[in-house]
């Protein structure tokens, strides 16, 4: 529950256009703007709407005298001096903050809910003084969604996964060579474009769009898939999909000289080279998050 007169974050995301225009001083991509291009016509009109809807949430927390601090996702390293984050943005946004949450609830504001799909977002702006008032006093309590662990040659990686994981090779046309281990049982040689291993929040994401599976949020169970496997002449794949208990033992070793993980997207990443062990595993604190509707990771 929160406290009645709670500390809040609103973490917020910069729009594409900030990121090419305004602080990349890009005039290439001005002239495409200048020129109504097709390329960028979504850019201008993404940016105001964000800001426009940013603005909206600012100002109802002003307006009702509530304690709070704005503040960009990418300045964010802590939120343990607050009592709720609210986030602005879409899902990219609830990722890359919920990395730096560990027991703190969030509520997630969608800011263009014309073009982001938002599965993790409460509602948008013209909802959230309703959604904040259902927060504030308890009428609803947040979803707590499994995350999980990895680790790099048994050193946990500082994040934990709401979403999923990519491992294969640096360069996308290459080749992914590794082993893989279930349950501790006999390694397998594979040979692919790498493989996803999702949460139950994230079986929507791209392992879906690649052939997965989707899992209920209340599920414990992490899930993989092997992206487009290089057939074997001798023998089947053992391990190409399938679900596992999130906390059993799932390990993969690299055979690469220049693979690589991502975590939750293209944001954090980390290089990996022949014979680092990648393991996945509990230990990871769920994120409590209000407003999550399950009905909209079937639409």
């Amino acid at each position: 529950m929160v406290s009645a007169d709670p500390h809040i974050l609103v973490a917020y995301k910069r729009t594409r256009y900030e990121h090419y225009v305004v602080e990349g001083d890009d005039p290439s991509i001005q002239a495409l703007i200048d020129e109504d291009d097709e390329s960028v016509r979504d850019l201008v009109d993404a940016h105001e709407t964000h800001k426009a809807n940013l603005q909206r949430v600012l100002d109802h927390l002003r307006d009702e005298g509530f304690d709070f601090t704005p503040m960009y996702r990418g300045d964010l390293n802590s939120t343990d001096e607050y009592d709720l984050v609210i986030t602005c943005g879409g899902d990219g946004t609830v990722l890359d903050v919920s990395h730096h949450v560990d027991s703190v609830p969030m509520l997630a504001v969608n800011s263009h809910p014309n073009s982001s799909v938002g599965y993790f977002c409460a509602g948008d702006a013209d909802a959230f003084p309703e959604l904040l008032e259902q927060t504030l006093e308890a009428q609803w309590r947040p979803y707590e969604l499994s995350r999980f662990q990895v680790s790099i040659n048994g050193t946990p990686i500082e994040f934990p996964v709401l979403n999923d994981v990519l491992f294969g090779h640096s360069n996308p046309a290459a080749v992914s060579r590794y082993t893989i281990e279930v349950d501790g049982g006999e390694p397998e040689e594979q040979r692919s474009s790498g493989i996803w291993i999702s949460t139950p929040a994230g079986s929507t994401a791209a392992i879906r769009s690649a052939g997965g599976f989707v899992l209920p949020l209340d599920s414990n169970y992490l899930e993989f898939l092997v992206r487009e496997p290089y057939p074997m002449l001798d023998r089947p794949y053992r391990y190409e999909k399938g679900i596992h208990p999130i906390g059993e033992p799932f390990k993969v070793v690299s055979r690469m000289k220049n693979g690589r993980v991502f975590i939750d997207g293209p944001h954090i990443t980390r290089d990996v080279t022949v014979g680092d062990v990648i393991e996945v595993g509990g230990g990871a604190p769920p994120l409590r998050l209000y407003g999550l509707d399950e009905r909209r990771r079937h639409g």
